[in-house]
């Protein structure tokens, strides 16, 4: 039986296609292989998510892009600063009107949209693993359709890299332990 197959195009940030470069070629595949199995992986993985009823817990793993304010700030050894951190960044945080970029306003919706399910998230946790990456980990207790809701809204920002949701039935965790 002769599957049809269909062609489409995708844009990636240059860095994004290097590392995916290295990665297929490490694995000696071609492009369409490692994109399909990619694709395969996320649906399943969505697939078994989807059939988690009732209450679980978890947590929701964000790899976020940042970009910083352009207005210039020499950082200094002497001032704390390491010679490997960016010579451009703002120090002046009094509150004014400023423009924000993509990754900047996305930090913004990321905490309201977090503030608007404060009943299933049960603590956060933010943390610069580069200066222009972070980690945001989200704990998560309560109905399964509220945090899949969340993990939806969240991964419709545009500086999400990758976004993870890990839970177990509620239901199990207690009679394991009982």
């Amino acid at each position: 039986m002769n599957e049809e197959y269909k062609r489409f195009t995708i844009s990636l940030p240059k860095s994004l296609y290097n590392e995916f470069e290295k990665f297929r070629k490490r694995l000696d595949i071609s492009r369409s292989d490692a994109v399909r199995k990619a694709m395969y992986k996320y649906l399943s993985i969505e697939e078994n998510i989807n059939k988690t009823p009732g209450d679980v817990v978890g947590c929701i793993t964000m790899i976020m892009s940042h970009e910083h304010f352009e207005e210039t700030h020499e950082h200094t050894p002497e001032k704390g600063h390491d010679s490997k951190t960016p010579k451009k960044h703002n120090h002046d945080f009094s509150s004014r009107a400023i423009y924000a970029n993509v990754h900047q306003t996305d930090l913004i919706l990321s905490n309201d949209i977090q503030h608007h399910f404060n009943d299933v998230i049960i603590s956060t946790m933010h943390v610069h693993i580069k200066f222009e990456k972070c980690i945001e980990i989200i704990a998560v207790s309560g109905s399964y359709d509220r945090i899949k809701q969340l993990k939806e809204d969240l991964e419709r920002l545009k500086s999400v890299l990758s976004i993870g949701l890990f839970i177990i039935d509620k239901e199990i965790d207690s009679e394991e332990n009982s």
